[in-house]
């Protein structure tokens, strides 16, 4: 059951088109709210809000948000979008979206094959910049198309980290899939969304990876990254190349999590049943040796195409003004996490080369 409460707009932090970041008192206490204008219309200061605060009540996280559900200093909207495809379907904030497979059927309904596509697959949305800002600084004339699934937050634009990256035209245009909202175009599916990266955006390659909020229980299997596995499939089925990003981190204080973690073991080892190619840096004997125990343990070997490479991750980070962290580490806490993500973006630039 989810926590509704109301509250009072005292300052407006931060806004665009897609977002806007607020200051709410509730009992005089402030807090910060996220409002999804076309959602739920714009906000004024003094507005009175009504948020959905369990999140923040049970302590889970989500960035120290609460989230508007409707502003009752409004009392009419009127939606300038044309289109029948209904988004978050059958809540009581469905929203319609103008489709890709409503502007251009013909495309989709004489789709073939993505002719060798590259598509570099990912599960945690921190992977994104290294993968892009590597891409461009090897190939800077390739159009990237980034695909967010909706295994994560649905809005695209609770991404601080696609907005940056479309500001400094790492990334040329996006596309957003299932229930997830708010890119350049809009799919209903992986499938179309990589036909139209394609053929509608004119893409050389793609990046798909959820929106920000992975999601773990603890479990074998109980993790929001098993859709790598699907993702691949998807792309295989269809013509293109998928590049899997592994997960890999010297920094992690969790045991399932240290060097290759065991959400990308499991996916990759025991589900995937296609062949797919992946990449990791030139990392030091000892931590080389450690992930080549790991992914042979798994088989990975055996099945996928597997690539130690050179990159310059986070030089090309550092030049780019990219200060992103994953897991609440930095760049420079968590250099293996990044680095090969970044071997990931050279493999895609030569297979596209």
């Amino acid at each position: 059951m989810i926590h509704l409460r109301e509250g009072i707009v005292t300052q407006i932090l931060e806004k665009n088109d897609d977002v806007i970041e607020i200051l709410v008192t509730i009992n005089e206490l402030e807090y910060k709210a996220i409002v999804y204008p076309k959602i739920t219309g714009d906000v004024s200061i003094g507005d009175v809000v009504k948020l959905n605060t369990t999140a923040i009540d049970l302590n889970l996280g989500t960035g120290g948000y609460h989230f508007v559900i409707s502003n009752k200093s409004t009392y009419a909207l009127h939606s300038d979008v044309s289109g029948h495809i209904m988004k978050l379907r059958y809540t009581p904030i469905q929203m319609k979206c103008l489709t890709i497979e409503e502007i251009y059927p013909q495309i989709i309904n004489s789709f073939k094959s993505l002719e060798g596509m590259p598509v570099a697959i990912g599960s945690i949305h921190s992977m994104l910049p290294p993968l892009a800002a590597v891409i461009k600084e090897i190939m800077p004339d390739s159009r990237i198309a980034y695909i967010m699934t909706d295994g994560g937050a649905l809005p695209i634009g609770f991404s601080h980290i696609v907005r940056i990256l479309k500001e400094k035209t790492l990334i040329d245009c996006t596309f957003t899939c299932g229930n997830a909202f708010g890119g350049d175009f809009e799919a209903v599916n992986l499938y179309t969304a990589l036909i139209g990266a394609k053929f509608i955006a004119g893409c050389d390659a793609a990046i798909v990876i959820m929106g920000p909020g992975h999601v773990g229980t603890g479990t074998k299997l109980g993790f929001t990254g098993m859709e790598i596995v699907n993702n691949a499939h998807i792309v295989h089925s269809m013509g293109g190349i998928p590049i899997c990003v592994p997960r890999v981190s010297f920094s992690e204080k969790r045991k399932r999590h240290y060097g290759i973690s065991h959400h990308f073991l499991t996916a990759m080892g025991s589900y995937c049943l296609i062949p797919c190619h992946m990449a990791f840096p030139c990392l030091s004997e000892d931590e080389k040796g450690f992930i080549t125990e790991q992914y042979k343990s798994f088989e990975l070997d055996k099945k996928h195409r597997i690539s130690f490479l050179n990159e310059d991750t986070i030089s090309i980070m550092e030049k780019n003004h990219l200060c992103i962290k994953t897991m609440g580490r930095s760049i420079l806490e968590d250099p293996a996490f990044f680095r090969t993500s970044g071997a990931c973006g050279v493999l895609l630039a030569n297979l596209l080369s």
